[in-house]
């Protein structure tokens, strides 16, 4: 009994180092971003609710059957991106804490969420690429109703396809579920408490579905 105490008892301080390391690291991720963010200049994205839905998975079968992975996941770093064009997005690393279903990837991806820094005339142009009058070359973080950041430390749910080596959120506006209280909520604002829409309670039952799938795995 002793032989297997002395055994084990490694491999927990190892892995307690581990996470203390890895907090330590979000804690400094998350305090560069935050002073990023706070001396930055706001302007808010359009959304529009349910007329941005373009024929995304509303049940289990089809969210499975359109990515090639169901993570869970944790916000590690943010990152901005460069040269960007009318619709910004970040850089983030992901800790892929759980697959879902799915094949597995590696223990960190780099994906881009949407919302993100930009310059002002390289984000507000019209179809033919003109500026409007009074628009100038000044940074912004665009921020979208429809897709809050989520905090650097959070864990989430999506899926996730892989293109050509890149990781890509499938479906962010409707596929995307952040955590309320240990409860997944859809993340999108714009969506989350419409009523009487169809499609919206079919992502309501395919949240509690998610919900209890994470509930059952970690009662096992």
């Amino acid at each position: 009994m002793k032989r297997i105490f002395w055994i084990v008892l490694p491999m927990l301080m190892l892995v307690g180092c581990h996470h203390n390391k890895q907090q330590s690291v979000i804690s400094k991720n998350k305090q560069r971003w935050n002073q990023e963010t706070k001396k930055a200049e706001v302007k808010k994205s359009p959304s529009f609710g349910m007329m941005d839905y373009s024929n995304e998975p509303l049940t289990w079968h089809k969210f499975k059957k359109q990515n090639d992975s169901i993570i869970l996941g944790t916000v590690i770093d943010y990152k901005k991106n460069k040269n960007q064009t009318m619709f910004p997005t970040t850089s983030v690393q992901v800790k892929v804490d759980k697959v879902l279903a799915g094949k597995k990837f590696s223990k960190y991806i780099t994906t881009v969420f949407p919302s993100g820094f930009g310059y002002e005339d390289k984000i507000e142009t019209n179809i033919e690429g003109n500026n409007a009058d009074g628009i100038s070359h000044k940074e912004y973080l665009y921020q979208k109703k429809s897709f809050p950041l989520p905090k650097i430390g959070s864990k989430f749910v999506t899926g996730i396809v892989k293109d050509q080596g890149k990781y890509q959120v499938s479906a962010p506006l409707f596929n995307f579920w952040t955590f309320n209280k240990g409860q997944l909520k859809l993340n999108n604002l714009d969506i989350r408490n419409i009523e009487n829409d169809e499609k919206v309670d079919q992502l309501r039952d395919l949240t509690e579905f998610l919900n209890c799938k994470l509930n059952s795995s970690h009662n096992k």
